[in-house]
């Protein structure tokens, strides 16, 4: 029996509209709206369930309606949900976003108070769990306090994975980066993390090292649809590419689709290739999904797909200076 995956982190009630021609800021867009449960983590946690791994959630939800539809979701993918920290009085977190026609997303409102009441205090009573750990799964959007602590007593035994959410929980999460195993940024947030501006595929490395040099063992930084830069602090370093969807269904859910493949492939001992093709084929999965989480997601699903859209991969030379193409 593999070790359970540990996620912490929000968990929300997401409703999602879609405009069905274009936006039009300032006015009433018609369109298709709909309500699902979301949270980068707690998506991560569902994608792995569904993979087919053991997995447990750790997240604050409030009594109320909300919280009872985050549990009873959760539940029903498979998830574990004896971990939720339920706070009477308070609000479950939610998140509206707005999409365009094409899919992509034009803005988005959050309201997560609630993750700040999940302090290493009530993490302690946990440590079982954690300690024991097959690999703990975090966002951004934790407190400053509870990633510091997370890291600092789990990260030399368990490997932490870091998804920094946004470029304004980056910044949150650069002071404290020391002991990550694996971080996933897009373009953005990688530049808040490393401090170094990205214009070209140069400086992806650049940023990447600037990253490492901060304690962190590997970085995966997010190209969109050039693909993705891996690095670790062993010296590898690959350009991951796909070709383009010619029709994305739904970009919301690919980072944190990508991120869940990173987890599962680091799991199964895959080699560095095996790794960020299968983590881009999970990304590919929920571009063609309408929903956040492809519910066919699957290990053989993920093969299929990134095979289907695989361009060769570049392997880098360590001074980022030369490369050489992989089938």
């Amino acid at each position: 029996m593999p070790k359970e995956i540990v996620g912490i982190g929000a968990a929300n009630v997401d409703i999602m509209g879609e405009s069905a021609a274009r936006l039009v800021m300032e006015d009433s867009n018609p369109g298709t709206l709909s309500v699902s449960v979301g949270g980068v983590t707690r998506n991560v946690c569902e994608n792995l369930a569904r993979l087919g791994l053991p997995v447990r959630l750790i997240t604050t939800v409030g009594e109320d309606m909300y919280g009872e539809m985050i549990r009873s979701w959760c539940q029903s993918c498979g998830i574990i949900t004896g971990s939720f920290v339920t706070l009477p009085g308070k609000n479950s977190s939610s998140y509206v976003s707005i999409h365009r026609n094409d899919g992509e997303m034009a803005v988005a409102i959050s309201d997560m108070r609630i993750i700040q009441d999940l302090t290493p205090a009530r993490l302690e009573p946990m440590r079982d769990k954690l300690e024991n750990a097959g690999a703990i799964v975090v966002d951004g959007c934790l407190p400053q306090e509870t990633m510091r602590y997370i890291i600092r007593t789990y990260g030399a035994r368990v490997p932490v994975f870091a998804d920094p959410v946004s470029t304004a929980y980056a910044r949150r999460l650069r002071p404290v980066m020391r002991g990550i195993d694996t971080i996933k940024p897009n373009r953005l947030e990688a530049e808040i993390l490393s401090g170094r501006t990205i214009r070209c595929e140069a400086d992806y490395f650049r940023a990447a090292e600037g990253i490492l040099a901060q304690g962190v063992r590997r970085v995966i930084i997010s190209a969109g649809s050039r693909g993705c830069y891996y690095a670790d602090n062993m010296g590898q370093r690959l350009w991951g590419r796909t070709r383009p969807l010619q029709q994305v269904e739904n970009a919301t859910g690919a980072g944190d689709s990508f991120m869940a493949g990173l987890v599962y492939s680091m799991q199964q001992h895959y080699w560095l290739g095996d790794t960020i093709d299968f983590a881009m084929g999970a990304a590919l999965a929920a571009l063609q999904s309408r929903t956040t989480i492809n519910p066919d997601i699957s290990p053989e699903l993920c093969r299929r797909l990134v095979q289907e859209q695989k361009r060769p991969r570049m392997q880098l030379t360590p001074a980022g200076t030369g490369s050489k193409q992989q089938p």
